[in-house]
């Protein structure tokens, strides 16, 4: 059963793993994946992932849901890198665009980063509430309290975006239904059409998130939220 948000209720390691643990190990990944440059380094980052997603217990489906969302940016991405990132011998020539095999590899090799980076964080936000990534960040950043760094402001923010994305997410898809059942399905008209379909529905999801983010702040001034050094806690208010 998921609830609102991106978490995947479930028994496993990384469910039980601390947080701080996870987006240390996060970090570190993402860091390994972007350096991997070889095949057999891909390889390898590729079949730690997919141990990863086994071990988590989430699902291969939910683990690449994400991946179906960025398909046509990351065929654009192949793409580009196809035809105009190498200055070798080319197999096919049209014009400025120069196809050749070391732009296929190298656009083959951001893909598969990028995947790998995509299901990663998915695995981080599948495997962990909102508030324990939070919690995760206030004490990684702990260190640099003494040095002055507002962490505590650093950890709110993370906590609000976790909070604040799937619900965008949520509304944009409204939006996107509303639309279509006014003006006909996107799929149905052409690739400019669909462009300035998809341009309009900018306007009231950038509306959607400023109006939310006043509500969220409204909230916080009537309960007297004030950011302090560490959370507050609701069993000591000091009752009249």
């Amino acid at each position: 059963m998921r609830s609102a948000s991106a978490y995947v209720w479930a028994d496993s390691p990384l469910h039980r793993m601390p947080a701080s643990a996870k987006l240390a190990g996060f970090a570190t990944a993402v860091v390994l994946v972007v350096l991997a440059s070889t095949p057999g380094q891909l390889a390898m980052a590729t079949a730690a992932v997919a141990a990863l997603v086994a071990v988590s217990r989430v699902g291969w489906t939910r683990a690449g849901h994400a991946l179906w969302g960025l398909r046509w940016f990351l065929l654009a991405v192949l793409a580009l890198n196809a035809v105009f990132f190498s200055s070798a011998e080319p197999v096919l020539e049209l014009g400025l665009a120069r196809l050749t095999w070391e732009g296929v590899a190298q656009g083959v090799r951001v893909v598969v980063r990028t995947a790998l980076v995509v299901v990663l964080g998915s695995l981080l936000t599948a495997t962990t509430r909102p508030q324990q990534i939070t919690d995760g960040v206030r004490t990684l950043l702990r260190p640099l309290a003494h040095l002055g760094v507002p962490t505590e402001t650093a950890a709110l923010a993370v906590g609000v975006t976790m909070q604040f994305v799937p619900t965008l997410l949520r509304e944009s898809r409204l939006l996107a239904r509303a639309q279509a059942i006014r003006c006909g399905d996107f799929a149905a008209r052409g690739v400019m059409q669909r462009a300035v379909s998809y341009v309009r529905l900018l306007v009231p999801v950038f509306v959607s998130a400023f109006r939310r983010a006043d509500e969220l702040s409204a909230a916080m001034e009537a309960r007297g939220y004030r950011v302090s050094s560490r959370p507050a806690c609701p069993r000591e208010r000091k009752r009249p």
